[in-house]
């Protein structure tokens, strides 16, 4: 069920000036049948099943047996809610999430990172063009990306993943290209439509769409995998520029903004990351911008959040205090739940907090129907929907090729790639 965000204010004339103060008003879409749902499962939960609800963990291939022993523990000892599956073969993936869905109390809601399909963590699956090279064309991209978008939706459904985080709504730097590949392009209006255009497209087919990375870190050479970058622009600029995509999304009932780790001082002027800044979540995203969804952060193991002076736990403790819903791949998920469960129990962080995030993550779910349906683990012909999606893909890839062949934008391959093999590798 989408939400519907409505715009008080209008973004005035053609240079793209955006007030601050401009906010999404989200009616309240939710059926009365779910939120009974929620509220008959919440008021169950301890609060260590609670705060565990908000967690999520990663699935990769191939696991060790300590691997699998301490997800398995995670999942059915501490209720650990969430699974990020990561590269692979998707048919390990689905044996191994299928157990790991019976021991689960509440459904786990399953995400991964499909940003140009399903093929970024799926080698069965046809993978799109990368978005820099979508941002080339110039005659029918909307289209193009929303079709792009309700075709992943069906692979990621066929699957029973039912988050993507995507699309990226960074505006590119054309100085660091390797970044740049993940990016529209370098104009925010057409970000906006591509971006909104691809993320209509998923939630269409039932699938939660999660925008990033908030506020937007394009503009810095600095991998937040390793450190904390730091972006010197304006508030003013941020507004009109790498916050800008964003605005489009919000109206068209964006579910989930991840927020990157990168300090923006003019933002938060005591230069933490944003990922653990209250300002950016509470005041600049929620308030601002009216934004009523779920706030996510990229993964909290990143160096960019988690370092030698702010380790698993602390880091994990700041991206709760600060406003976030969930809590994306941390080092040490058990020690963070116990930390957080012993803030709320012994009355320094409110229980009405926890409740407030955990009813958000139990909607997502029973939106999905699993509260009502319970989970179901059969994923039915499956080779049958590969080949499938692989002739819907391929049709839709090459449209996609003939239109970019045609563009006059510049395109900048990654550092030390051919350009004339960039179109080949589209469909592969």
């Amino acid at each position: 069920m989408k939400r519907q965000l409505v715009l008080f204010s209008a973004i005035a004339g053609v240079s793209m000036m955006f007030s601050s103060n401009l906010k999404a008003v989200t009616p309240d879409k939710d059926s009365v049948k779910h939120k009974a749902q929620v509220e008959e499962i919440l008021k169950n939960m301890s609060v260590r099943q609670k705060v565990a609800q908000l967690f999520i963990i990663d699935i990769s291939r191939n696991p060790s047996e300590q691997t699998k022993a301490r997800q398995e523990t995670l999942i059915k000892d501490y209720g650990v809610g969430n699974l990020i599956i990561m590269r692979g073969s998707i048919y390990e993936f689905i044996e191994r999430v299928n157990y790991l869905q019976t021991l689960a109390r509440i459904p786990l809601l399953v995400a991964t990172d499909a940003e140009w399909g399903a093929a970024m963590r799926f080698s069965e699956y046809l993978s799109y063009p990368r978005q820099a090279q979508l941002g080339r064309i110039e005659k029918g991209a909307e289209k193009l990306l929303y079709k792009m978008g309700r075709n992943v939706g069906k692979e990621l459904k066929d699957l029973n993943i039912f988050v993507n985080y995507a699309p990226v709504a960074d505006v590119s730097d054309r100085d660091v290209a390797a970044f740049s590949q993940r990016s529209f392009g370098p104009d925010p209006k057409q970000i906006s439509v591509l971006a909104t255009a691809y993320m209509k497209g998923m939630q269409d087919e039932g699938i939660y769409a999660c925008g990033k990375h908030y506020p937007g870190h394009a503009g810095t050479k600095v991998d937040a995998h390793f450190a904390t970058p730091l972006l010197t622009q304006s508030r003013a600029y941020m507004d009109t520029v790498d916050m800008y995509p964003y605005f489009n999304m919000f109206a068209n009932g964006l579910e989930m903004v991840m927020v990157g780790h990168y300090s923006i001082p003019a933002i938060d002027s005591t230069g933490i990351p944003m990922s653990i800044s209250p300002v950016l979540i509470n005041k600049v995203l929620r308030g601002d911008h009216g934004f009523k969804g779920v706030v996510i952060t990229d993964a909290v193991a990143m160096k960019g959040l988690t370092n030698e002076s702010r380790g698993p736990v602390e880091a994990s403790l700041c991206v709760y205090k600060a406003g976030a819903d969930m809590i994306l791949m941390t080092a040490q998920p058990k020690d963070c739940i116990e930390a957080i469960a012993q803030k709320v129990e012994n009355g320094e962080w409110s229980m009405d907090e926890l409740d407030s995030k955990v009813r958000k993550v139990l909607m997502l779910k029973a939106r999905a129907g699993f509260l009502e349906k319970g989970f179901n683990p059969q994923v039915k012909n499956l080779d049958r929907k590969i080949e499938a999606a692989r002739k819907r893909d391929y049709r839709l890839i090459k449209r996609m090729q003939r239109k970019m062949l045609k563009s006059t934008k510049p395109y900048i391959a990654p550092t030390g790639e051919d350009r004339t093999l960039i179109l080949d590798k589209a469909g592969k």
